[in-house]
Protein backbone atom coordinates (compact mmCIF):
# COMPACT_ATOMS: atom_id res chain seq x y z
CA UNK A 1 0.00 0.00 0.00
CA UNK A 2 2.65 2.51 1.05
CA UNK A 3 4.34 1.56 -2.22
CA UNK A 4 1.40 2.25 -4.24
CA UNK A 5 0.82 5.85 -2.30
CA UNK A 6 4.63 6.29 -3.02
CA UNK A 7 4.50 5.70 -6.75
CA UNK A 8 0.91 8.02 -6.61
CA UNK A 9 2.86 10.85 -5.29
CA UNK A 10 5.85 10.81 -8.12
CA UNK A 11 3.23 10.65 -10.82
CA UNK A 12 1.33 13.53 -9.34
CA UNK A 13 4.81 15.39 -8.80
CA UNK A 14 5.26 14.68 -12.37
CA UNK A 15 2.41 15.83 -14.10
CA UNK A 16 2.78 19.32 -12.02
CA UNK A 17 6.27 19.66 -13.08
CA UNK A 18 5.33 18.90 -16.67
CA UNK A 19 2.25 21.24 -16.23
CA UNK A 20 4.12 24.01 -15.01
CA UNK A 21 6.54 23.78 -17.49
CA UNK A 22 3.85 24.31 -20.25
CA UNK A 23 2.99 27.16 -18.26
CA UNK A 24 6.47 28.50 -18.63
CA UNK A 25 6.86 27.91 -22.15
CA UNK A 26 3.97 30.31 -23.25
CA UNK A 27 5.36 32.93 -25.64
CA UNK A 28 5.50 36.30 -24.16
CA UNK A 29 3.67 39.58 -25.10
CA UNK A 30 4.39 40.04 -29.03
CA UNK A 31 2.49 43.53 -29.85
CA UNK A 32 2.27 47.24 -28.68
CA UNK A 33 -0.82 49.06 -28.71
CA UNK A 34 -0.18 52.92 -29.01
CA UNK A 35 -2.39 55.74 -30.17
CA UNK A 36 -4.09 59.00 -29.58
CA UNK A 37 -7.66 60.03 -28.23
CA UNK A 38 -8.99 63.10 -30.25
CA UNK A 39 -12.00 65.34 -30.38
CA UNK A 40 -13.82 64.53 -32.99
CA UNK A 41 -15.29 68.33 -33.71
CA UNK A 42 -11.80 69.75 -33.56
CA UNK A 43 -8.85 66.89 -34.37
CA UNK A 44 -7.46 67.53 -31.10
CA UNK A 45 -5.71 65.44 -28.55
CA UNK A 46 -7.96 65.85 -25.07
CA UNK A 47 -5.33 66.84 -22.19
CA UNK A 48 -5.72 64.87 -19.15
CA UNK A 49 -4.50 64.89 -15.80
CA UNK A 50 -1.05 63.66 -15.22
CA UNK A 51 -2.01 61.25 -12.25
CA UNK A 52 -5.82 59.74 -12.07
CA UNK A 53 -6.68 60.50 -15.93
CA UNK A 54 -9.04 58.49 -18.14
CA UNK A 55 -7.82 55.34 -19.01
CA UNK A 56 -8.35 52.36 -21.73
CA UNK A 57 -9.74 49.49 -20.77
CA UNK A 58 -9.89 46.22 -22.29
CA UNK A 59 -10.86 42.19 -22.44
CA UNK A 60 -9.01 39.95 -24.16
CA UNK A 61 -11.16 37.67 -25.43
CA UNK A 62 -10.68 33.60 -25.86
CA UNK A 63 -10.14 32.84 -22.16
CA UNK A 64 -12.84 31.90 -19.54
CA UNK A 65 -13.58 34.69 -17.45
CA UNK A 66 -11.14 37.23 -19.07
CA UNK A 67 -10.28 39.80 -16.33
CA UNK A 68 -10.66 43.37 -17.41
CA UNK A 69 -6.83 45.72 -17.57
CA UNK A 70 -6.49 49.09 -18.32
CA UNK A 71 -3.80 51.76 -19.39
CA UNK A 72 -3.07 55.24 -18.76
CA UNK A 73 -3.97 57.84 -21.08
CA UNK A 74 -0.60 60.55 -20.93
CA UNK A 75 -1.64 63.85 -20.26
CA UNK A 76 -1.27 64.75 -23.48
CA UNK A 77 -3.93 62.47 -24.88
CA UNK A 78 -1.76 59.66 -26.26
CA UNK A 79 -1.36 55.97 -25.01
CA UNK A 80 1.02 53.20 -25.28
CA UNK A 81 1.24 49.36 -24.26
CA UNK A 82 4.64 47.63 -25.31
CA UNK A 83 3.39 44.45 -23.33
CA UNK A 84 0.49 43.28 -25.22
CA UNK A 85 -0.70 39.71 -26.51
CA UNK A 86 -1.93 39.68 -30.46
CA UNK A 87 -5.31 38.72 -30.09
CA UNK A 88 -9.26 39.82 -30.22
CA UNK A 89 -10.01 42.29 -27.48
CA UNK A 90 -13.10 44.70 -26.22
CA UNK A 91 -12.03 47.97 -25.93
CA UNK A 92 -13.86 50.32 -22.85
CA UNK A 93 -14.09 53.61 -23.38
CA UNK A 94 -15.98 55.10 -20.39
CA UNK A 95 -14.93 56.69 -17.46
CA UNK A 96 -12.75 59.63 -18.77
CA UNK A 97 -13.50 63.59 -19.77
CA UNK A 98 -15.16 62.70 -22.52
CA UNK A 99 -18.57 60.88 -23.78
CA UNK A 100 -18.69 57.35 -23.11
CA UNK A 101 -18.37 55.33 -26.28
CA UNK A 102 -19.67 51.57 -27.28
CA UNK A 103 -17.63 48.30 -26.49
CA UNK A 104 -15.66 48.28 -29.57
CA UNK A 105 -14.27 44.83 -31.26
CA UNK A 106 -10.49 45.22 -32.14
CA UNK A 107 -8.66 42.68 -33.39
CA UNK A 108 -4.47 43.38 -31.90
CA UNK A 109 -1.84 42.42 -34.73
CA UNK A 110 1.49 40.95 -33.82
CA UNK A 111 4.06 44.31 -33.83
CA UNK A 112 2.86 47.70 -33.83
CA UNK A 113 -0.77 48.33 -33.22
CA UNK A 114 -1.88 52.26 -33.62
CA UNK A 115 -5.38 53.80 -33.01
CA UNK A 116 -6.54 56.86 -33.57
CA UNK A 117 -10.38 57.12 -31.31
CA UNK A 118 -12.40 59.79 -32.05
CA UNK A 119 -14.74 60.71 -28.48
CA UNK A 120 -16.72 63.63 -27.71
CA UNK A 121 -15.27 65.30 -24.62
CA UNK A 122 -17.76 66.30 -21.90
CA UNK A 123 -17.33 69.82 -22.06
CA UNK A 124 -15.04 72.21 -24.48
CA UNK A 125 -13.48 75.50 -23.55
CA UNK A 126 -13.57 78.01 -25.30
CA UNK A 127 -11.93 81.39 -26.41
CA UNK A 128 -9.70 81.30 -23.17
CA UNK A 129 -8.26 83.75 -21.36
CA UNK A 130 -5.38 84.16 -18.85
CA UNK A 131 -4.17 87.60 -17.73
CA UNK A 132 -2.07 89.49 -15.06
CA UNK A 133 -2.78 93.00 -14.07
CA UNK A 134 -2.33 94.54 -11.20
CA UNK A 135 -1.70 91.52 -8.51
CA UNK A 136 -4.33 89.89 -9.79
CA UNK A 137 -4.72 86.66 -11.99
CA UNK A 138 -7.89 86.83 -13.97
CA UNK A 139 -9.08 83.73 -16.35
CA UNK A 140 -11.56 84.37 -19.05
CA UNK A 141 -13.54 82.05 -21.05
CA UNK A 142 -16.72 80.43 -22.42
CA UNK A 143 -17.69 76.88 -22.60
CA UNK A 144 -19.51 74.47 -24.76
CA UNK A 145 -21.75 72.16 -23.08
CA UNK A 146 -21.72 69.11 -25.55
CA UNK A 147 -24.41 66.67 -23.75
CA UNK A 148 -27.56 67.45 -21.49
CA UNK A 149 -25.11 67.03 -18.09
CA UNK A 150 -25.21 70.07 -16.30
CA UNK A 151 -21.58 71.67 -15.86
CA UNK A 152 -20.79 70.89 -12.11
CA UNK A 153 -18.09 73.54 -11.57
CA UNK A 154 -15.09 75.44 -13.44
CA UNK A 155 -11.94 76.01 -11.99
CA UNK A 156 -8.70 78.49 -12.57
CA UNK A 157 -5.68 76.57 -11.14
CA UNK A 158 -1.77 77.51 -10.48
CA UNK A 159 1.13 75.51 -9.74
CA UNK A 160 4.95 75.70 -10.59
CA UNK A 161 5.10 73.55 -13.60
CA UNK A 162 3.21 73.12 -16.78
CA UNK A 163 0.85 69.98 -15.68
CA UNK A 164 -0.73 71.89 -13.27
CA UNK A 165 -4.62 70.74 -12.49
CA UNK A 166 -7.26 69.93 -9.92
CA UNK A 167 -4.67 66.97 -8.77
CA UNK A 168 -1.74 68.91 -9.08
CA UNK A 169 -2.14 72.55 -7.75
CA UNK A 170 -1.14 75.20 -5.04
CA UNK A 171 -3.79 77.29 -5.61
CA UNK A 172 -7.60 76.34 -6.72
CA UNK A 173 -9.93 78.74 -7.38
CA UNK A 174 -13.40 76.99 -8.16
CA UNK A 175 -16.86 77.78 -8.71
CA UNK A 176 -19.49 75.19 -8.54
CA UNK A 177 -22.02 75.60 -10.56
CA UNK A 178 -24.81 72.32 -10.77
CA UNK A 179 -26.59 74.19 -13.80
CA UNK A 180 -27.02 74.47 -17.39
CA UNK A 181 -25.08 77.14 -19.08
CA UNK A 182 -26.32 79.19 -21.89
CA UNK A 183 -24.75 79.53 -25.43
CA UNK A 184 -21.90 82.34 -25.28
CA UNK A 185 -22.17 82.47 -21.65
CA UNK A 186 -18.93 83.89 -20.33
CA UNK A 187 -17.07 82.70 -17.40
CA UNK A 188 -13.99 85.07 -14.94
CA UNK A 189 -12.20 83.56 -12.37
CA UNK A 190 -9.77 85.45 -10.43
CA UNK A 191 -6.34 84.66 -8.16
CA UNK A 192 -5.43 87.71 -6.01
CA UNK A 193 -1.42 87.24 -5.61
CA UNK A 194 -1.11 89.24 -2.16
CA UNK A 195 -4.03 86.61 -1.17
CA UNK A 196 -1.52 84.04 -1.53
CA UNK A 197 2.34 85.92 -1.37
CA UNK A 198 3.64 83.20 0.97
CA UNK A 199 2.40 80.29 -1.94
CA UNK A 200 2.48 82.35 -5.56
CA UNK A 201 6.09 84.25 -4.46
CA UNK A 202 6.93 87.07 -6.43
CA UNK A 203 9.74 86.95 -8.57
CA UNK A 204 9.30 83.71 -9.88
CA UNK A 205 7.08 81.77 -13.03
CA UNK A 206 3.84 79.77 -12.45
CA UNK A 207 1.92 77.85 -14.64
CA UNK A 208 -2.15 78.69 -14.64
CA UNK A 209 -4.96 76.33 -16.33
CA UNK A 210 -8.23 76.96 -16.64
CA UNK A 211 -10.45 73.44 -16.59
CA UNK A 212 -14.11 72.51 -15.99
CA UNK A 213 -16.12 69.59 -15.15
CA UNK A 214 -19.43 68.20 -16.20
CA UNK A 215 -22.00 66.26 -14.05
CA UNK A 216 -21.68 62.76 -13.83
CA UNK A 217 -20.45 59.64 -11.78
CA UNK A 218 -17.58 59.03 -14.06
CA UNK A 219 -16.65 62.58 -15.31
CA UNK A 220 -13.30 64.21 -15.21
CA UNK A 221 -11.79 67.58 -16.02
CA UNK A 222 -11.49 68.73 -19.69
CA UNK A 223 -8.84 71.75 -19.67
CA UNK A 224 -7.58 74.63 -21.39
CA UNK A 225 -3.85 74.75 -22.53
CA UNK A 226 -1.74 75.96 -19.35
CA UNK A 227 -0.37 79.23 -19.63
CA UNK A 228 3.05 80.78 -17.89
CA UNK A 229 3.27 84.18 -16.27
CA UNK A 230 6.01 85.63 -14.20
CA UNK A 231 5.12 87.22 -11.06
Amino acid sequence: MKRNLFISGIVLAAIMLITSCEKDNFDGPDATFSGEIRDKKTGELIPQEISDGSRIYYIEQGWENPSVQNMVIKKDGTFNNSLMFSGNYKIILNRGNFVAQDTIDMKIHPGDNFKVFEVVPYLRIIEPEIQLKDRVVTAKFKLEQVTSNKVYRVSLFAYSHIDVSSKLNLVNKTIELNRAIADGEEFQLSINLDEYSSTLLSGKSYYFRIGAQSQGSETKYNYATAVKLNL
